[in-house]
């Protein structure tokens, strides 16, 4: 297991302090996702002509995407032992397997809250979000990084 050192601290054996930056990490990650979420819903996508739930699944797959690639990196970096129980090209494709899953529950949550019950895309978006967040860290934590 590789040390994580953070300002001087040693959190290598802390799942608590873990558990707090990843709550850093997926709160940045979420923040990034709602921006360029209302980015592509706003400015890029809308200027196609789709309508509402095609441009709600669109702008939700670019900007998850996105997202995950970005929570992969800064989560490596100071959460999760990268590389420590299969080799990166491994890990990296059971990441995106797993993100995969988390983008088909992104989807059909968005489909069912802005097309089948009216809601406004952002506001369903970060509910998504929420509900989706339990499913990453949970996969990550039991079948990818586990020690």
């Amino acid at each position: 297991m590789r040390r994580k050192v953070l300002f001087g601290i040693d959190y290598t054996d802390s799942e608590f302090i873990k558990l707090v930056l990843y709550l850093f990490v997926g709160g940045t990650a979420a923040l990034v996702e709602w921006a360029l979420f209302y980015i592509f819903i706003t400015y890029v996508l809308n200027a196609f002509g789709l309508g509402l739930t095609s441009l709600t699944m669109l702008a939700t797959s670019l900007a998850f995407c996105l997202s995950t690639l970005y929570h992969y990196f800064l989560g490596n970096v100071l959460v999760f032992d990268s590389g420590s129980r299969y080799d990166r090209s491994k890990e990296l494709s059971l990441v995106f397997l797993v993100s995969i899953m988390g983008l088909g529950f992104n989807l059909l949550l968005m489909y069912v809250f802005v097309t089948l019950l009216g809601w406004q895309p952002m506001l369903s978006k970060v509910l998504t979000s929420c509900i989706v967040v339990v499913w990453n860290y949970l996969s990550r934590k039991k079948w990818i990084f586990r020690s």
